[in-house]
């Protein structure tokens, strides 16, 4: 798993809060991805459109309410227990534990399809967003999650 500095993950949170919120554009080019630099399972669907308003970061981001601006997580690689993770940025929600707390989510991987898993270590239901895709977490793992993992979809 790579490690990112402070800078990339506000330039991140940035860009998160543009596509979720649907303010502004953002003009830089997507950038490549390493199909290597995630466990993936199986693939199971075609990954969705990707937007093209906003720069690639390979993060997926996990919010404490259905609110743009409450608190977040951002995640690049699997995660078997978010047990020990506390949103760290935002408002709503600082703090908080990111298990069985997680509303809404952001996958902004262009190539990778991120699983939220309702047990740990990958069991149970699972909720699959696709690259670009911004939602609730579907009924069954919303506030009701453990761990990620990622899906190659090209």
């Amino acid at each position: 798993m790579r490690t990112r500095t402070l800078s990339a993950v506000v330039a991140g949170s940035a860009t998160a809060a543009l596509l979720l919120t649907g303010v502004g554009t953002a003009t830089a080019a997507p950038a490549k991805s390493d199909q290597h630099r995630k466990t993936s399972a199986s693939a199971s669907a075609k990954a969705a459109a990707a937007p093209a308003r906003a720069a690639w970061d390979g993060y997926i981001y996990l919010y404490y309410s259905a609110a743009a601006n409450s608190a977040w997580r951002a995640y690049y690689g699997p995660t078997t227990d978010f047990g020990s993770d506390t949103f760290n940025n935002g408002v709503d929600g600082y703090g908080q534990r990111v298990k069985n707390n997680v509303n809404r989510a952001f996958n902004n991987d262009q190539h990778w399809a991120a699983n939220i898993w309702y047990n740990e270590n990958y069991q149970g239901a699972v909720d699959t967003f696709f690259p670009g895709e911004a939602r609730q977490l579907k009924v069954g793992v919303r506030n009701d999650n453990a761990s990620l993992n990622w899906t190659y979809v090209g």
